[in-house]
């Protein structure tokens, strides 16, 4: 059986949503009157009703995320700047040692160079040229790490 869907004007929607909001007529008697549904004279309220919700989406932003948000945006301006320091610095030193220190980071000089800056024990020198050292494994004298020690 196939079911046939009926169709209401816009005028009589109105109609009855008008007499509805008038109280002359209740939302069963509404829906007997012109044969349908009572969700159907509800549908007709929210679309033609003068009491019809508002369907703005509203966007609601509290104090502290607005707080959080002028943080995050000042410490992002800090690490601009940060970076252009960073930048400019590079730049005078490509300037004063007349290479390219982006490309020639971490690459061993060829060739005898000669240096007027501090001395191989200075803070430039590589972690290769220090002397070596003993290291030792220190365990922690409490804490996790002493549950699985054995006993002697």
């Amino acid at each position: 059986m196939e079911r046939s869907r009926r169709q209401f004007s816009p005028e009589l929607k109105q109609r009855i949503v008008e007499e509805l909001e008038a109280g002359h007529l209740s939302v069963r008697e509404a829906a007997r009157t012109v044969q349908t549904s009572a969700a159907m004279v509800h549908h007709w309220l929210e679309e033609f009703g003068r009491y019809r919700p508002k369907r703005d989406v509203v966007e609601v932003v509290m104090k502290s995320e607005q707080e959080r948000i002028a943080a995050l945006e000042k410490a992002l301006t800090e690490a601009h700047l940060t970076l252009q320091v960073y930048d400019e610095l590079i730049t005078q030193a490509n300037r004063v040692y007349k290479t390219d220190l982006k490309k020639s980071f971490g690459t061993t000089p060829r060739g005898p160079v000669a240096t007027s800056g501090p001395s191989p024990s200075g803070p430039s020198a590589r972690a290769s040229d220090a002397p070596a050292t003993r290291t030792t494994n220190v365990r922690p004298a409490s804490g996790a790490g002493s549950a699985g020690r054995r006993k002697r």
